[in-house]
């Protein structure tokens, strides 16, 4: 009797333990029934034959679970939820860093003599501004720092700083009749004005369409 308690207990907690391979948010909703059904199913195949049945349950339970805890992941990845929200955050960050700095940038600075001054100012603000406003925004919420509104402005106020910064390095550098162009000036407050409305319309619209809480 102690022998056949000391194997249930082993099978339950073996098979509580294999839950952790679920995505997080699957567990939560589902973890405590699948622990229960596991549970009833181990004690009629230990009621009917004993080992040779279990070992029969185990097969089947691994094979599920090799198959239903990948598809679990993809569709929490997918739908953007807790771990997968991030990874699949940083996964779009990277693609369209490597778009913008691969495609769009050597296209445009092969296509930079035909275009005129101040629409090529502004490409080239657009360009920078968009790849420092979406790194500093990403700094601040992957780790939930900051969210919302709240995330958009800081992150307009710290590209602001950082621009700033490099213009003023990039005129010392240059020597004293070094002069930055209004129109460069003005391409690089409408390129931070056009990310900063981007990312506010966006947070304002999935604030909108985010589900009320419950009373």
């Amino acid at each position: 009797m102690k022998t056949l308690k000391g194997r249930r207990n082993f099978s339950e907690r073996l098979y509580a333990a294999l839950l952790f391979l679920y995505p997080s948010g699957f567990r939560r909703e589902y973890g405590r029934e699948m622990a229960l059904v596991f549970a009833d199913r181990r004690r009629e195949v230990e009621g009917r034959a004993g080992g040779r049945s279990l070992a029969g349950l185990w097969c089947e339970t691994v094979i599920d679970l090799a198959r239903s805890a990948p598809a679990e992941h993809l569709e929490s990845f997918m739908k953007g939820e807790g771990l997968m929200k991030t990874l699949r955050t940083i996964i779009l960050a990277l693609l369209a860093y490597a778009f913008t700095l691969l495609v769009i940038a050597p296209l445009y600075a092969r296509n930079a003599g035909a275009i005129p001054g101040f629409l090529g100012n502004l490409l080239d603000a657009l360009i920078f501004t968009g790849l420092v406003f979406n790194f500093v925004y990403l700094a601040l919420t992957l780790p939930r720092w900051l969210e919302g509104v709240r995330a958009v402005r800081l992150t307009l106020m710290i590209t602001t700083a950082v621009i700033a910064l490099l213009i003023t390095i990039m005129m010392v550098s240059l020597g004293p009749p070094a002069r930055i162009g209004l129109s460069i000036l003005l391409a690089q407050t409408l390129g931070l004005l056009a990310w900063f409305s981007v990312y506010l319309w966006w947070v304002l619209r999935k604030r909108q369409a985010a589900p009320p809480a419950a009373a």
